[in-house]
C-alpha cells in the first residue's frame, strides 16, 4: 500500500511540475512529504494534502497578472521550490511519522491544524494581495504595498479563516471527527496564520534596494546586492511559514486534547 501512496505522491508532484506550480526540487519534496503523511494517516492524510495543494495552485493562478506587481517585493515566484514545500508540509509530514509510531488523537489534531495553518497562510497571501485597499502593517501601523510581510487586509484575514475552515471541514469529514475537532483545527490553523503575520512583521529579514530604494525580501535587486534593514539573517519567509505551521499544529493539538 505504501508503494501506491508513493506513486500517487510522485504523480501529483510531477503534475505540479508540469503545470509550473512546483520546481523540480519542489516536486521531489512534495513526493516525500506526501509519502510520509500517508505513512501515518493513509489515504485520508493524502487527500487532505491534495486539497491543500489543489486549492493553493488554483489561487496562485487566479488573477496571476495582477499579482505580478508584487514580484519585486516577494522573494520567490508562484512555482514552489523544495524549501517552500517543506515549510508548508514539513510539520504535517512529521506528524505522519509520529502517528505511525505513536498513534494518538493528539497527532491527528496536530496534523490537521498544521496543514490548516499552511492553507490559511497560503489563501491569505494569494488572495490578500488582490485587495483594492493597501494592507495595514501591524507593527508600523501604516499602509504598505501589497505583498509586504507583516501586513494585513480584511480580504486576507477573511481568506485565512476560510482556508483553515476548509481543511478543518474536510478533515473532520474523512476522519469522522466531531464539531469540536472542526472548531479546534480551524482555530489552530487561523492562530498559526496570525503568528505568521506577527513574526513576519517583527523578526523576518527585510532588505532595501541600493538603487531604487524599494523594500523587498530579495537578497538582490536591480542586479546588485540589497541591504538588510530589518529582522534576523536567515529568517526568511520559508522559515516563518514553517514556524507558523508548527504553532498552528501545537495549537490545534493542545486544544483538541
Amino acid at each position: 500500500m505504501m508503494l501506491l501512496y508513493f506513486l500517487l505522491s510522485g504523480i501529483t508532484g510531477f503534475i505540479g511540475y508540469k503545470v509550473s506550480s512546483l520546481t523540480k526540487g519542489g516536486a521531489i519534496a512534495a513526493t516525500i512529504v506526501g509519502t510520509l503523511i500517508a505513512y501515518g494517516f493513509e489515504w485520508k492524510g493524502l487527500l487532505l494534502l491534495g486539497v491543500f495543494f489543489l486549492s493553493s495552485t488554483v489561487w496562485s493562478k487566479y488573477k496571476a497578472r495582477k499579482k505580478e506587481a508584487i514580484e519585486d517585493i516577494v522573494e520567490k515566484g508562484s512555482a514552489r521550490d523544495q524549501y517552500q514545500v517543506m515549510a508548508n508540509g514539513g510539520a504535517a509530514a512529521f506528524a505522519g511519522i509520529m502517528m505511525a509510531f505513536f498513534p494518538s488523537n493528539w497527532w491527528l489534531g496536530f496534523f490537521l491544524a498544521a496543514l490548516a495553518a499552511s492553507n490559511s497562510d497560503t489563501w491569505a497571501s494569494e488572495l490578500g494581495v488582490l485587495s483594492k485597499r493597501s494592507p495595514f502593517h501591524i507593527k508600523t501601523r501604516q499602509f504598505v504595498p501589497a505583498g509586504t510581510s507583516g501586513a494585513v487586509s480584511l480580504l486576507g484575514v477573511t481568506a485565512s479563516f476560510l482556508g483553515a475552515l476548509l481543511i478543518g471541514s474536510i478533515g473532520v469529514f474523512v476522519f469522522e471527527g466531531s464539531i469540536t475537532l472542526l472548531l479546534f483545527v480551524t482555530l489552530g490553523g487561523f492562530i498559526g496564520c496570525q503568528f505568521d503575520t506577527l513574526i513576519g512583521a517583527s523578526f523576518q529579514e527585510e532588505f532595501r534596494c541600493r538603487v531604487c530604494g524599494i523594500n523587498t525580501e530579495r537578497h538582490e535587486h536591480c542586479q546588485i546586492a540589497t541591504l538588510r534593514t530589518k529582522g534576523f539573517s536567515g529568517l526568511n519567509n520559508d522559515v516563518v511559514n514553517f514556524i507558523s505551521s508548527i504553532i498552528g499544529g501545537f495549537s490545534g493539538g493542545f486544544l483538541f486534547i
